[in-house]
């Protein structure tokens, strides 16, 4: 193979340990929507089983229906909640649906009076987000309609941070204080959710008061950021040298002729390109990992091929390994590298490499199996 992504789920391990050594005595419930974030929800969510996991969190409700067919027995809150016609089947399948709007609830109700039994649900509260979840302001309806309603059990609630990452907390510290609120009211009317979520990793890591009893974490399972540096990277992309030469002055190297040779030089073509994920806006930006030396990419990125400035290395081969994400010989290139070269964030690298359907997957050893 000439390239490929290996995903080590023993570091994935490490992370989720230490998340809950954070977080405590807040519990986790794990974020793999999106085939998390690239790095394989089946696998991911089989190793975390292995780690004791109560709960998972998903975006759609086929991600649920994959979990569960693939053996995956935890209940499972749907994020971005269901369609109309999904809610029987999620509640046999036991997925719970995070409701933002009345309908939800009139659907909730329908599906737990035809099966006799009350329907869990996650209630999304809009603090400040802007996107999914009832208005805080609605809270006093809100909660007449659920209090007055025997068929559905408010299993959790939940709220999202919109700047949790950033230095100034003042906006999620507000967020806090109206979720705070919210829960006064909900218990006022003898409404007490036994899951009550608001942290995402930033707030995990950096806001204390925002991790109620569950924390709610997706990033920080899958790699070092800027607020958890100790993390330990999941996600690799590698790919090998196809051929070697050296170039004159005054050559042009790929397409466009965007980088002009200053001087003599050997050039590396790699056998990777966006078409595996990797971005082209990176053309003339990125660097890579050969040898544990970083080279920088020079000339536009093509659909399977990089080209790479190899001069200042002593010994370099046909096949030798290239690392695009991860670690070499102790040297590495982050996720959040690539982002910042490409203006964008590490969130969008992971799951774009991470569709590369050819993996390399390192299982779990010994002590990792360890219970938290």
């Amino acid at each position: 193979m000439h390239n490929w992504v290996e995903i080590d789920l023993n570091a994935l391990a490490n992370n989720y340990r230490r998340i809950c050594e954070v977080a405590e005595p807040a519990k986790v419930i794990p974020v793999i929507k999106s085939d998390a974030y690239g790095h394989g929800m089946v696998d991911v969510a089989k190793t975390l089983s292995e780690l004791k996991v109560e709960y998972f969190a998903v975006s759609k409700f086929w991600e649920a229906v994959k979990l569960r067919d693939a053996g995956i027995t935890q209940p499972i809150v749907i994020l971005s909640g269901l369609e109309p016609d999904e809610f029987d089947e999620a509640f046999v399948r036991n997925v719970r649906p995070v409701v933002f709007a009345d309908e939800h609830l009139e659907y909730c109700h329908r599906v737990a009076k035809k099966r006799g039994s009350p329907y869990p649900v996650h209630v999304k509260i809009d603090t400040g987000m802007g996107r999914l979840g009832f208005q805080a302001f609605r809270i006093k309806e809100l909660t007449s309609k659920l209090s007055g309603d025997n068929r559905i059990f408010v299993e959790g609630i939940m709220t999202h941070f919109a700047d949790a990452d950033s230095e100034d907390k003042s906006f999620t510290e507000k967020q806090c204080e109206l979720f705070q609120k919210t829960l006064m009211c909900l218990k006022r009317a003898g409404i007490h959710p036994p899951y009550v979520h608001a942290a995402n990793s930033a707030a995990t890591f950096t806001v204390p008061r925002s991790r109620f009893n569950w924390v709610r974490p997706g990033l920080a399972l899958y790699g070092p950021t800027p607020f958890a540096p100790d993390l330990k990277p999941v996600m690799s992309l590698k790919a090998k040298v196809l051929q070697i030469k050296e170039v004159a002055s005054g050559t042009s190297i790929g397409y466009g002729r965007t980088f002009i040779a200053p001087r003599t030089m050997r050039i590396a073509t790699v056998s990777v390109g966006y078409s595996d994920g990797y971005p082209r806006s990176l053309s003339n930006k990125g660097s890579v990992l050969i040898n544990g030396h970083k080279c920088n990419i020079v000339g536009r990125i093509s659909m399977n091929l990089i080209t790479v400035d190899v001069t200042h290395l002593e010994k370099i081969d046909i096949e030798n390994e290239v690392v695009l994400l991860g670690n070499q010989k102790g040297k590495t290139i982050s996720a959040d590298e690539i982002a910042g070269k490409a203006d964008t964030i590490s969130y969008e690298i992971y799951c774009r490499i991470g569709c590369n359907p050819v993996r390399r997957i390192f299982p779990l050893v010994g002590s990792c199996v360890q219970a938290e």
